[in-house]
This record gives C-alpha cells, structure tokens and sequence, in this order.
C-alpha cells in the first residue's frame, strides 16, 4: 500500500456517528473510487481509554475479506483523528432499513434475504476466528 493522507481524498457527506467520531463518504482523487472514512477522534478514544480498541479494530478490518462485511482499504493519522478508510456497503443498514418499515415489517422473502447475508457475513469472520458480539 501506498502511505495516504487526509489529501488523498474528498470528503463528503457524514454517513453516521459513533461513540468515537463520525463516518463520511470519501473519494480518492486519483481514482474516483468511492469509501467509508471512519474518523476516530483522538480526545475520545483517550478519554474513554479506548487505545486498545482502536488498535484492534483496525487490525480486525485488515483481515476481514467479505463481500458481506467492510474491510478496510486504507489507514492514516492526523493531528486530531484515527482514520479508518473502509468498503463502501452503499443501501443503507438494515437498521435504517427495519427503522422505515413500520408495524408491518419485512415481507417474508426479504427478511430470509437479510438473514443470510447476516450469515454469511458471520461465517466469513468465524473462518478469520473472529467472534462478532
């Protein structure tokens, strides 16, 4: 891999937030090609001791290789950020998916549609030993 910066991409609209910082979708410049940049806040992972975490997601991402989970595609640091340059899954989560559904829910067909991408997911990171909670 090539070493990356924040220069290295367009940053666009924020996708959505977490405990550590937010995530937008990114372009490289050279390429066009479109990504997830997960921003990790330093002050936040420092103040809720999340070291340890940051450094073992991104190693998890580094190993992952599914088409049904992000993997990680680039890394790279600034003054104020742990940024994490992801797979882009463009559709929304299923989250958002449920959320907008209603009372009514999944026709039957969608949710054994859902399921088993959820299972193949799981069983992609199960063969790298990696136990998602």
């Amino acid at each position: 891999r090539q070493p990356v910066t924040k220069n290295t991409f367009r940053q666009y609209r924020v996708l959505g937030k977490g405990g550590f910082g937010e995530v937008c979708a990114c372009q490289v410049r050279a390429t066009g090609k479109m990504y997830a940049c997960k921003k990790l806040e330093k002050k936040r992972i420092k103040k809720r001791k999340g070291e340890a975490m940051a450094l073992n997601e991104k190693q998890i991402l580094e190993k992952v290789n599914s088409r049904f989970v992000v993997s990680l595609a680039y890394a790279y640091e600034t003054k104020d950020a742990l940024c994490l340059v992801l797979t882009l899954m463009n559709g929304g989560d299923l989250k958002f998916h449920i959320y907008h559904m209603g009372e009514a829910g999944f026709e039957e067909p969608r949710a054994v549609f859902y399921a088993a991408e959820i299972c193949c997911g799981l069983e992609n990171l199960h063969q790298e030993r990696i136990v998602y909670r």
